[in-house]
Order: C-alpha cells, then sequence, then structure tokens
C-alpha cells in the first residue's frame, strides 16, 4: 500500500518549508524500527518479549494494572525521533505492543477458561457467513472538550480526585489505579519527546509545545494538534483502541485559533500547522482512513460553521488528499456556499467528504433518550457513525446477513452454501402456498439469527474489560469515573450494542423476484428456483438475465422492492432495538445497515440470489442498491433511500451515490448536488457520500493504472486509491458507472 504520496511530501516541503533537502521521516510508518536512532529505545520485539518477562512477576495484581505496566514500559523504551523539517514527533508504533501481547493472551484465556462454547458457536456463524461478531476496539472517541480543557495531567489529576470521593472495593481501586499509571506514563512519555527535541537543532518549537502541554492544557492551535497527535498515538498504535474521530474540528478548535491569530500568530503559519496536521495522518496510511468532521449547530441554532471551517477545505483540498477523511454535519443553518466549497472538492475527486443530517441524527438520539444537548454535540466518527460524547455504542462489532435466512427458507432450514442448520427446519419449497408464507418464514429465520447473534455477543463482550482493559478513554468520560467502571464494561455515557445488517437491497430485490416470478407471475416454482440458484443459474442466463434486466429493483423509487426494504428496517428495528446487552456493560441494542467490506468477504459464503447475482459476486451496500441496479437515476436513489425512517435507530443508514461528471459539471451542475444534498436531508436520510465517475474513464484507469495513480474510489465509507483496489471491486465500480443516467 502506498503510505504516502510523493506529490503530498512536496506540498509541505515546498509550500511551507525552506528547505528541500531529502526527508524520509515520515516512512517511520512504513519502516518502523529502522528509521529510528536506536540509542532513543528498544526494537519493537525486543519490548514485546519485555512486557511478557515483567508481566511474570505481577500475575497477581489486577489486569487494568498490568496492562497500564505495560504500556509505561513502552513508553519509557519505544524508540522516537524529531527532525527540524517536521513539527510533529515521531513514535516508533511497534506493532500495538500492549494489544499484541497481554490483551491477545487474555482472550485466548477467556475462550479457552470462560467461554469455549460461545467461541465454537461465533466460528460456526462465521464460517458459514451467517454472522460475523468480534469485539471493537476500534470505534471509540475519548471526550475531546475534556482532553483538551484539562490535558493529561488535568484528567490525571480529576481521576484522583474522583477515586478520592468514595470508599472503594478492591475492582474500583484497580480501575482508578491503572488510570494513574497511565496517565503519569504519558506525562513522563511527553518529558521524553520535550528532552529529545531541545537536543534537536532547529526543534525549538516543537520542544516549548512539549513542555508546555505536558503538565498543562493546550493553549495555541499547535498545542491543541500537537496533543491530540500524542493521544492518538499512545491509543491507537501503542495499545489497540482506535481513536475514530479526531473531533469536531471546527467548533473544539475555533477558540485557540482565534487566541492565536489575536497574538500575532499568522494565519499562513495556522495553515502550516494545519497541513502538516493532516500529514501524521496521510503517511500513517490506515485503510478505513482517519475521521474528522465539521459543521453542526451551537445551542441557539446558529451554524458551527466559522473561518476556520473553510480553512481546513482549503488546506486540505491544495494537499489532495484523502486521508483523515472528512465528515460535514449538514444542518439548517449551515452556510450554503460552504456546502457549494465541499461539493466542489467533491466533485473534483475529494470523494472522501462524507455529508451527514445532523437534523436525523438529533431526532435518532433523542428518540432513543439522549438529551437535546447531547444529541447536539454528538460525535460523527468511523465511517459515518454517531453516539453522544462518551459513549460506547459498539463494543461488539457484529454483522450481520441478510441474504442467509432467504436460504434457509429455501432450502428446509438449511444453509444453501454448506447446508448446515441452526436448529428448526422449514417447509419444503414446494409446500409454500403462497408468497406471505414464505414472507413469515423469512422472518422467522431473521428473529432466530437475530437471537444467535445477541446470545453470542452477549457472552463475549463482558469479558472486554478483562481482555483489554481501556484506562486512557476512561479518564476522559465522566460517567467512567462517576461509576469506577472502565469504559468497556458501562463506563460510557450510553452502553449501546449495534447489529450491523448488511445486504438490504439484495434481499428486497430478491424478495420482490420470488413475489413477481413465482407466486404472483407462474414463471416458475420455487423448488425450480431453488435448484437453479443451487446450479448458480448454470445452464439459467437467459433467466438471470431477466432477472438482472427486471426494472423493479431497490433504489429506483419501485413501490414493491422499496416495500420490502422498508418493511425489512421496521422488523428489525422491532426485534433488535431495545434488547438488554450484558449485565456488565448495562446498555441496549440497536441496529445500522453499515457493511465495511462484507460486501466481499461474504460474497463466497452466500448462495446465488434470486435478485439475479450469481455466488461469490459482491453484494449490496449500506442501503444503497445493489451494484449496477440504480437505473433510474440519483433523485430515485434518494427517494427510495429515505423511504426507510433513519430516526428509528441509532446508527448509519447512508447512502452511496455515483454522478456522472458530465451532470455535475459547471455552475448548473453544482447547483444539482447541492438539490440533491437537500433532498435528501429535508426527507429524512442520514448520510450521502457521492462518486463522480464515469465507466470509460474507470476502464481507461484500468488499463493504464500508470496514468491514474491519484484516482480515488469510495468503497463504502473511506477512501482509497483506485489502483490499491483489486479487479473484481474495479469491475463492481465499472458496473456501477455503466448504470447512471
Amino acid at each position: 500500500m502506498e503510505y504516502i504520496k510523493q506529490k503530498d511530501y512536496d506540498y509541505i516541503i515546498n509550500k511551507y518549508h525552506d528547505t528541500k533537502k531529502p526527508f524520509d521521516h515520515f516512512n517511520r510508518f512504513v519502516r518502523h524500527d529502522e528509521i529510528f536512532d536506536p540509542s532513543t529505545g528498544l526494537d519493537s520485539e525486543t519490548i514485546k518479549k519485555e512486557i511478557f518477562r515483567l508481566d511474570g512477576a505481577m500475575a497477581t495484581l489486577s489486569h487494568p494494572v498490568r496492562k497500564a505496566k505495560a504500556l509505561e514500559y513502552v513508553l519509557k523504551n519505544t524508540r522516537i525521533s524529531c527532525d527540524p523539517r517536521d513539527i510533529y514527533p515521531a513514535i516508533n508504533m511497534s506493532d500495538r505492543p500492549v494489544y499484541m501481547t497481554l490483551s491477545l493472551m487474555w482472550k485466548d484465556e477467556v475462550f479457552r477458561d470462560f467461554i469455549p462454547e460461545i467461541g465454537k458457536r461465533r466460528s460456526f456463524l462465521e464460517n458459514n457467513g451467517i454472522i460475523t461478531i468480534w469485539p471493537d476496539y476500534a470505534h471509540t472517541v475519548p471526550v475531546w472538550d475534556r482532553v483538551f480543557a484539562l490535558g493529561f495531567k488535568g484528567l490525571l489529576d480529576e481521576s484522583e480526585r474522583a477515586r478520592l470521593d468514595r470508599s472503594l472495593n478492591e475492582e474500583e481501586e484497580a480501575f482508578f489505579e491503572g488510570i494513574k499509571i497511565t496517565y503519569e506514563a504519558i506525562i513522563d512519555f511527553v518529558g521524553r519527546l520535550a528532552a529529545l527535541a531541545e537536543k534537536t537543532e532547529g526543534s525549538e518549537k516543537m520542544a516549548k509545545a512539549l513542555k508546555n502541554i505536558q503538565y498543562s492544557a493546550p493553549s495555541t492551535f499547535y498545542e491543541a494538534t500537537l496533543l491530540s497527535y500524542i493521544y492518538f498515538m499512545v491509543s491507537e498504535h501503542v495499545d489497540v483502541m482506535q481513536v475514530r474521530s479526531l473531533s469536531n474540528f471546527d467548533r473544539l478548535y475555533y477558540p485557540l485559533y482565534k487566541n492565536d491569530l489575536e497574538n500575532g500568530v499568522s494565519e499562513e503559519e495556522i495553515r502550516k500547522t494545519l497541513a502538516y496536521f493532516f500529514l501524521q495522518f496521510t503517511s500513517i496510511g490506515n485503510y478505513y482512513n482517519q475521521p474528522v468532521f465539521l459543521g453542526g449547530e451551537n445551542a441557539d441554532g446558529s451554524t458551527v460553521i466559522n473561518e476556520l471551517s473553510y480553512l481546513f477545505l482549503d488546506v486540505y483540498d491544495k494537499m489532495q488528499i484523502y486521508n483523515p477523511k472528512v465528515q460535514i454535519k449538514v444542518c439548517k443553518s449551515t452556510p450554503k456556499d460552504f456546502l457549494m466549497k465541499a461539493l466542489d472538492m467533491i466533485r473534483r475527486n475529494h470523494n472522501s467528504i462524507v455529508l451527514v443530517n445532523d437534523d436525523t441524527i438529533r431526532r435518532a438520539l433523542v428518540k432513543a433518550g439522549a438529551t437535546e444537548e447531547e444529541a447536539r454535540l454528538c460525535d460523527v466518527k468511523g465511517c459515518y457513525e454517531y453516539a453522544p460524547q462518551g459513549a460506547n455504542e459498539s463494543a461488539m462489532q457484529v454483522y450481520f446477513n441478510l441474504l442467509k435466512p432467504l436460504e434457509f427458507a429455501l432450502h428446509e432450514g438449511r444453509d444453501g452454501v454448506k447446508g448446515v442448520t441452526l436448529g428448526f427446519e422449514s417447509p419444503k419449497a414446494e409446500d409454500y402456498a403462497n408468497f406471505d408464507e414464505f414472507y413469515s418464514e423469512y422472518k422467522k429465520h431473521l428473529v432466530h439469527m437475530i437471537e444467535e447473534a445477541i446470545y453470542v455477543a452477549n457472552g463475549y463482550e463482558q469479558y472486554l474489560e478483562y481482555i483489554s482493559p481501556q484506562s486512557l478513554i476512561s479518564a476522559t468520560i465522566p460517567t467512567a469515573l462517576e461509576r469506577a467502571r472502565d469504559y468497556m464494561r458501562g463506563g460510557g455515557t450510553y452502553n449501546t450494542g449495534i447489529i450491523q445488517f448488511g445486504f438490504l437491497a439484495d434481499a428486497a430485490d430478491s424478495l420482490t423476484a420470488i413475489k413477481k416470478y413465482v407466486f404472483d407471475g407462474g414463471y416458475l416454482t420455487l423448488g425450480e428456483l431453488r435448484d437453479i440458484l443451487d446450479k448458480n443459474f448454470e445452464g439459467h442466463d437467459d433467466l438471470r438475465i431477466k432477472l438482472l434486466s427486471d426494472r423493479d429493483k431497490y433504489g429506483n423509487n419501485k413501490p414493491l422492492p422499496d416495500f420490502f426494504a422498508k418493511d425489512i428496517v421496521e422488523f428489525l428495528c422491532s426485534e433488535t432495538c431495545g434488547r438488554p446487552t450484558s449485565k456488565e456493560r448495562g446498555g441496549s441494542w440497536n441496529l445500522s445497515f453499515h457493511v465495511a467490506r462484507m460486501s466481499y468477504t461474504k460474497a463466497p459464503l452466500t448462495a446465488a440470489s434470486p435478485n439475479g447475482r450469481r455466488k461469490g459476486e459482491e453484494l449490496s451496500k449500506n442501503i444503497s442498491a445493489s451494484i449496477g441496479m440504480n437505473r433510474e437515476g440519483a433523485t430515485a436513489a434518494i427517494l427510495s433511500a429515505t423511504k426507510i425512517d433513519a430516526t428509528a435507530f441509532t446508527s448509519d443508514a447512508a447512502l452511496d451515490l455515483g454522478l456522472l461528471p458530465s451532470a455535475v459539471s459547471g455552475d448548473d451542475g453544482l447547483e444539482a448536488m447541492y438539490g440533491l444534498l437537500m433532498t435528501f436531508c429535508q426527507r429524512g436520510g442520514h448520510a450521502l457520500h457521492i462518486n463522480v465517475f464515469d465507466a470509460n474513464t474507470l476502464r481507461e484507469a484500468q488499463a493504464n493504472p500508470e496514468k491514474y495513480k491519484d484516482l480515488q474510489i469510495r468503497v463504502c465509507g473511506w477512501n482509497v486509491l483506485w489502483n490499491n483496489i483489486n479487479r473484481a471491486e474495479q469491475d463492481a465500480f465499472i458496473r456501477q458507472a455503466e448504470a447512471l443516467v
């Protein structure tokens, strides 16, 4: 994977610095140990071995303390560097040594000694393409307002005050001790960085800023970005807890930005800082990109968008990067010219910008019990998920295949690929008297699989703190300190679980086909259709073409498939929302329609489907049409998607929209994009992300990759370079582009 494009590097060096010397400093994210001076610390393998050795003497201590001691050891010994041509220190990522040692050891212990049957059931469900479940240490956001207001030392002090305010049992004492060790280690680590910067000629500014944030809250724009970067590196690359948003950037940084200007810092200097800050995350090269969001509304209904918002997009645009990725909260008060600026960037291949409807998000959160203020200040994170600050609404990743219940209903209660059963039989295909009976059977299997998902996830998630205590983020969350409970064990503001239901369009289109061609039209029997699907349409290309060319497809504003999509969503809400999570977390389940890479990974385990899709072919994404099936244009796609009530659940319902370059060119094209966005928001849509491409360009890029090194594509909730996706994925995007009108 290409971690940093040369032109990004050139932009920083040529635009913002007076030197053009060779500069491989950013390659630290590729080569790890080799780029660092060995005198600054130990290599990664030695650190991991030492963690195990030191932990052997602490077997009687609690996991929060043992893990904090391991993190302390890493921060004392990991290699670091400073370079006068960068304004951020380099920190050896060391392959997440704390998680890769202690946490994986404890995970093995959990499945071996505590929940072996849960582990077997989880593997069975995953290996058969039904449900995929794993612990989610990847979708969290610290309460950045507190991090910036208090700094590392202030967070430590608040934790210690909370510790002294009550009598504690042994478990609660360990919770606070883990925080104390962690934050003392970070403070000492910042001192290490400052001492190295002091010795590095040309890094005086960095040294001064590091010394300031070692014991104090940040007082300048640069110091705030530096603190954010260090928190990110410790959390995501020394431990394992991914930081899935760098904050509501324009709201949080604006006072520091204004203060800098008032104290003589030039706007050009702030632009330089911001460009270097972006480059840290570009160079890390996270495949799913690093999120940050802009916009929203203030308590009085005015927009959060300010001068810094425009400056942010301006710097981002000039750098021609796609990481970090940018989410924009769209509100009634969001200035049109700001949205037009963002939309113009999107049509010029900045696909990494996603637009989320703040009104829908707030209404969904308030419906679920959040206060108006919590909803207004909520984080947008990950791809386009959202949650109140400090909430832990995704402790487990649970991906659910909505085509599997269809397979079971067609095959007498058995899977259509491997023939396995989940415990109850269905009628023979020939015995269904009418479509309603079949659809009812589909829903029975759907409910049974939801039960399986919740059973396994609840059994697993009660051990998440045992596997990987989270002292770093817990200190930022007031409810965790008030309850003396780890973030992963009920310390979040809310502790919701999310089941991510995938392939909605494929399910809706398949049910439409069964109703039309079997029960209404009598074109073939259900048994005949089942047999054809089992043969993967071999010898039945005529039927497959008929099914694929049928215009009754979800995403085209057609009544029948849109009915099934809406009905399935409402049924899932009734069966999922409000179900309790494990007692340890004390929350409830909710749902979303995010698929990430499951469209690809589940495809080989999902039988051919009645909508004409062959086994192994890519599955539909999010709440978008099946690949290549949006034939009636962007407005029709929006009308279909917004028939779903996105306020009925508290996570994402994203629409992937493809537009032709010719449709969005010029002033009229930009106005058309704005009109589509406003229609989407006014109709209650949640998230809209846009690819602007045409099939000819994509075919050309596929044939001549060397000419299209900078071509970006929006895959699901993230951007990648076109040349970095495989041929099958490229072909799917070409089919999608061919369907555009």
